[in-house]
């Protein structure tokens, strides 16, 4: 699933393509932009306000870590080409994630996070698009205070968890979950953030 992002309108209707964020927080205006990391671009759009708040303790810096991490880590099933990399981040609320949760896995409840592995080539802009990461913030927000851990180490280990996706790994069977769930703790431990599954 490869989602076109709508974007806000902005003050100058002539002006070009946000170009990526410089900055290293998100103003309460930004509904839409552009983080580089390495090997590519990750677009973000908040959906919901809430999410701001919580993307902006993260900061650009971290965030474009956390992707370059994920990605860099190690060897994956899925295989890289050499193409600048995209992926999208839309950050939600349970209402839309009910909805997508419903209509793409028939489960209409609302989810912390869904991922949607892409893989489609712009050969025009010599680009890969990774694929498209969908957060719930009331679900997100629920787990954080249950498991007694701040909500960005939460997301955090949720936007690693959907690159993992994205990048091939599954947990439908025990043995795909202990690799995947290892591979999260490490990629956490680079990033000073502790092994959730030792909480």
């Amino acid at each position: 699933m490869h989602i076109e992002i709508v974007e806000f309108p902005s003050e100058d209707p002539d002006s070009s393509d946000p170009e990526p964020s410089d900055k290293t927080n998100f103003k309460e205006t930004d509904y839409f932009s552009l983080v580089e990391f390495t090997d590519g671009e990750v677009s973000l759009s908040f959906l919901e306000k809430c999410w701001l708040d919580i993307f902006n303790t993260i900061g650009t810096d971290e965030l474009s870590s956390i992707i370059d991490v994920a990605i860099n880590s190690s060897s994956h099933p899925v295989k890289l080409p050499d193409k600048k990399i995209t992926l999208a981040i839309v950050a939600t609320d349970n209402t839309h994630m009910c909805q997508l949760n419903h209509q793409f896995r028939n489960k209409p409840l609302p989810t912390n996070i869904l991922s949607f592995p892409d893989g489609s080539i712009d050969q025009k802009q010599d680009e890969y698009h990774l694929g498209d990461i969908f957060l719930g913030f009331e679900t997100i927000n629920k787990e954080a205070v249950a498991q007694d851990i701040p909500i960005k180490n939460h997301a955090m280990h949720l936007i690693v968890h959907g690159i993992l996706h994205l990048l091939g790994y599954e947990h439908e069977y025990e043995h795909q979950a202990q690799i995947m769930e290892h591979k999260e703790a490490a990629i956490l431990d680079i990033l000073n953030i502790p092994d959730p599954y030792l909480l």
